[in-house]
């Protein structure tokens, strides 16, 4: 059974065949955060058993694979764009983590930067 209010998107990433893989993924991350560890590095093994399970159901999981490859592409044009300046532009300040429960942002962060580091 789910929880009441929880977000769509964690609905969503729980209704196909990636379940138990986004649970223990979700787990890493809250603990990570709690502790205030690095998400990224801390949840890696978690990150790559939910991507390659999302990628066994690529019919069910492709408008997250989709916005994942969008943001991996965005990514790599800014980079491109800022490599070709003659000075470097000063980067965003970082967004701020106080809203908890907006998992897709921290799933779609945590995924792309996983597949940057790959």
């Amino acid at each position: 059974e789910e929880e009441e209010g929880e977000c769509g998107f964690c609905v969503y990433m729980k209704g196909g065949g990636c379940k138990e893989e986004f649970v223990g993924w979700e787990k890493c991350v809250e603990q990570a955060e709690a502790e205030g560890s690095d998400v990224v590095e801390r949840c890696h093994d978690a990150t790559a058993a939910l991507r390659r399970c999302m990628d066994k159901f690529p019919d069910y999981y492709e408008p997250i694979l989709r916005a994942e490859r969008a943001m991996a592409e965005d990514l790599e044009a800014f980079k491109a764009s800022e490599a070709s300046e003659p000075s470097p532009a000063s980067p965003p300040p970082p967004a701020a983590e106080e809203e908890q429960g907006d998992d897709k942002k921290q799933a779609e962060a945590v995924v792309a930067k996983e597949d940057l580091a790959a």
